[in-house]
């Protein structure tokens, strides 16, 4: 585990209640799903650090974005440009993308690591399409970025738009059978749906989870997956989606 004090160097809030942190950190070399620990305060408390996901790594420059949706990112939004955090890692399994036809599916704040997917795919000359949905029009982020990457990008809201749709809903409207692969991250309750369409071609989900060690050893995020547990911190947090027992 490898611990890093890195200096913001930018903030950039997207929404009301989602901001990233950029920092200058060369020589790491992520890759797509791979995510840090960050220590929110200078002491004990909160005394568990948050795993964030790569959102972007270019040029040396790391960027994360956080959702405000407790105590701990509550704590995160009020650092500012010049202020330093101490982040561990990279956490997590390399992963790389298969060469095929290619779906990204994107709920609320999962957009965040496929961001980083995409840029990877993109690069290496992979074509993919995107759908990405929010609960308000106001949530979409990325939109430009994703675009300008994506074949076909489609976004959804089930408000804010005149057609009110959750990416599952407007998923079975879509020719499914154009894709060999598909890669997926959002609320837990999208992966559940999603599992029940039974989609023609392998998803894999980006499992996002609270993560209390980050590294394997407090069994917090045990998941079943091929009828075992298996810990989102190590053994993933990718993970094929129809393999994943929700139940359990």
């Amino acid at each position: 585990m490898v611990s890093r004090r890195l200096r913001i160097v930018r903030k950039i809030w997207y929404a009301n209640n989602i901001f990233g942190l950029e920092f200058r950190c060369p020589g790491i070399r992520p890759m797509p799903g791979q995510f840090f620990q960050i220590r929110v305060g200078e002491g004990i408390d909160p005394f568990l650090n948050r795993p964030i996901s790569v959102a972007s790594y270019k040029d040396g420059r790391l960027l994360i974005v956080i959702k405000v949706v407790g105590r701990g990112t509550r704590m995160l939004s009020t650092k500012n440009e010049g202020d330093h955090l101490t982040l561990f890692g990279p956490f997590g399994r390399r992963f790389r993308p298969r060469r095929m036809r290619t779906l990204l599916i994107a709920g609320g704040i999962g957009i965040a690591p496929l961001l980083f997917l995409a840029e990877h795919l993109f690069r290496n000359k992979i074509a993919f399409d995107l759908i990405y949905g929010v609960r308000t029009r106001r949530e979409i982020i990325f939109r430009e970025e994703m675009t300008k990457m994506a074949v076909r990008s489609s976004y959804v809201a089930e408000r804010g738009f005149k057609k009110h749709q959750t990416v599952v809903s407007a998923m079975k409207k879509m020719c499914l059978e154009d894709y060999q692969i598909a890669y997926t991250c959002g609320p837990r309750q999208m992966l559940i749906e999603l599992q029940r369409l039974q989609m023609p071609m392998p998803v894999y989900a980006f499992c996002e989870d609270f993560l209390g060690c980050g590294c394997g050893l407090c069994l917090g995020c045990a998941i079943m997956y091929h009828g075992e547990y298996k810990r989102i911190c190590v053994d993933g947090p990718i993970f094929e989606l129809g393999e994943i027992d929700f139940e359990v």
